[in-house]
């Protein structure tokens, strides 16, 4: 009984951390302008590419904190854009709050996987010309507030994984420039990311069953990553190192190791995902720790026809092949 009271409080305990910052009366009167900013760090990317397991790695470390806490409750919520998106200028939020189009007839919000489609992203996309003094100091004190509040009387590095600011990145960059940012670009597998997007694993792809067929959904999403990443590539600098999610999967150590030598942070062992490591209660995806599966999400790729895996080459393929993912079977319909 009292396991089930625990699972039953999980998410209320989630939410509560995710949200509480809302009852806290220093977000709106408090002043942080002594707060030092210092390196903060953004981990880009696609949902379902990767980025919570990384997010909780580099989360685990003592001198990181995130929009929900530190290194203590390393698994909760991590996306600025959304946790902070009733307070934030519209151009650091918009896939849940202060939503560009929000009267689309198809792609309601929350967004996930349409942001970046094709028809969406003129919306999305923000770069340094849009920079401006009052988001700066939306952004700034957004971040202040978190390091305050997590890291009280001491310097410590701040983490965000908002997938948006994948389209946006030369804006964050603008905005915090002298603060000299890190951004790490993680790509994954577009032919089963995709896939496994387009059969509802992605919420806006699930509310779109009823109205989009399977192959409309899918061309959805291949344009989706395809511009996420594309974005991210034109935005690129020293600044941004980009990962492939398999190879953290199946080289977690070195992989990690080198993220962490980019991003100016001390490497530790207990990053890594272990047998003996509790998830902290209030966590949603417990199962994104360990043990880690090089597999994950590959297994869509065959199930996939030909003709489906062709139109995901259609948007992603030339970028794809950057990355040395390749058309799985050249085109062969299976079925």
């Amino acid at each position: 009984m009292g396991m089930d009271i625990k699972e039953a409080l999980n998410l209320p305990w989630y939410l509560w951390k995710r949200n509480n910052w809302m009852l806290d009366p220093r977000i709106y009167w408090g002043r942080f302008r002594d707060v030092a900013i210092d390196r903060p760090i953004f981990l880009l990317g696609v949902q379902g590419g990767g980025l919570t397991l990384l997010s909780r790695m580099l989360r685990r470390h003592p001198e990181v904190v995130s929009v929900t806490g530190n290194h203590r409750y390393w698994s909760g919520a991590d996306e600025m854009h959304t946790v902070f998106g009733p307070i934030l200028p519209p151009e650091l939020t918009g896939t849940r709050y202060k939503v560009p189009a929000a009267e689309h007839p198809l792609y309601n919000p929350p967004r996930s996987w349409t942001y970046a489609c094709e028809e969406l992203l003129p919306y999305y996309r923000k770069t340094a010309k849009d920079a401006t003094p009052e988001i700066k100091r939306g952004l700034e004190r957004v971040v202040r507030y978190c390091l305050r509040r997590y890291a009280p009387g001491r310097r410590a590095r701040f983490i965000d994984k908002s997938q948006v600011y994948t389209v946006r990145v030369s804006l964050i960059r603008e905005l915090l420039k002298e603060y000299n940012p890190r951004f790490v670009l993680v790509v994954n597998n577009p032919y089963a990311a995709c896939y496994r997007a387009a059969l509802g694993k992605a919420q806006d792809m699930e509310r779109l069953k009823g109205k989009l067929s399977f192959q409309e959904r899918l061309e959805i999403c291949a344009q989706h990553w395809a511009n996420s990443i594309h974005c991210a590539l034109e935005d690129k600098a020293d600044d941004m190192l980009i990962v492939r999610f398999e190879d953290l999967l199946r080289e977690p150590e070195g992989t990690l190791r080198r993220i962490c030598e980019h991003v100016e942070l001390e490497f530790r062992k207990d990053m890594l995902p272990a047998p003996h490591h509790k998830v902290p209660f209030g966590s949603r995806f417990q199962d994104r720790w360990y043990p880690l599966n090089s597999r994950r999400a590959l297994h869509y790729m065959e199930k996939a026809t030909g003709k489906q895996i062709q139109s995901i080459e259609k948007y992603c393929g030339t970028i794809a092949l950057r990355f040395h993912y390749s058309n799985p079977n050249k085109g062969e319909d299976k079925l």
